[in-house]
């Protein structure tokens, strides 16, 4: 569903992207134009392609939500942090000796092009993009680093720790690497902002604080959008 009310302020032409209503209330509520994609890779590649089809393409995409941190990465419930990679953390192939990311099989996801060079897992940010929105978000964003995108939530701390030790990445969610793709494929400037709803722990619930997560995050992209 588009929620099309007015343009946030500082930015004009920017679409927001959140997997849930409840990563995207507070969005909504200011006025963002805001895609709720549903949950997982699909359903974002096709909610913002589908966007992209009908409505042209905006000045900047924004996907926000929540997501679980490494536990190696020392980040703290509540944070919020900003990515400068995006990462495809399950689509490789799994060998004898371990598992191997898509230059095993040799084929890109993306093609190399003149604007940029071949891309297999990573997909990384612009640099200058998100150094101005590390700048306009001030103390609200924590750290920036790389993100990792799973299509399954990682419940086992052994699990998230092989992760953390593969890839680096601070945080994994189900979403990111799909909308950066997609926005790489046509052009379009990307960023991504996530609140820190839980730890990748041995899987309880009752410690995660999503709407907490969601909110901090909604709040440092409002404060991007304005001082972009």
């Amino acid at each position: 569903m588009v929620q099309e009310v007015r343009e946030v302020p500082g930015v004009p032409g920017v679409l927001v992207l959140a997997a849930t209503a409840l990563e995207s209330k507070l969005l909504q509520s200011a006025g963002a134009k805001v895609v709720v994609t549903g949950v997982g890779s699909v359903n974002t590649a096709h909610a913002l392609t589908q966007h992209l089809a009908k409505n042209g393409t905006p000045s900047l995409v924004v996907q926000t939500g929540v997501a679980g941190a490494y536990v190696p990465a020392e980040v703290a419930v509540g944070s919020v942090l900003l990515a400068d990679t995006e990462i495809y953390g399950d689509l490789g192939v799994l060998t004898p000796h371990g598992w191997q990311p898509m230059e095993e099989i040799g084929i890109p996801l993306l093609e190399a092009s003149l604007s940029h060079p071949a891309r297999f897992n990573y997909f990384p940010l612009d640099a200058r993009l998100v150094e101005r929105a590390e700048a306009a978000a001030g103390n609200l964003v924590e750290r920036t680093g790389k993100f990792l995108t799973v299509s399954q939530v990682t419940g086992v701390r052994a699990v998230g720790d092989v992760l953390y030790k593969r890839f680096g990445a601070l945080c994994e969610s189900m979403e990111g690497a799909a909308a950066a793709h997609v926005c790489a494929m046509h052009g379009v400037p990307f960023l991504e902002v996530r609140g820190i709803s839980n730890l990748v722990e041995d899987r309880d619930r009752s410690k995660w604080r999503l709407l907490e997560a969601a909110n901090a995050a909604q709040t440092a992209v409002m404060k991007i959008l304005a001082n972009l």
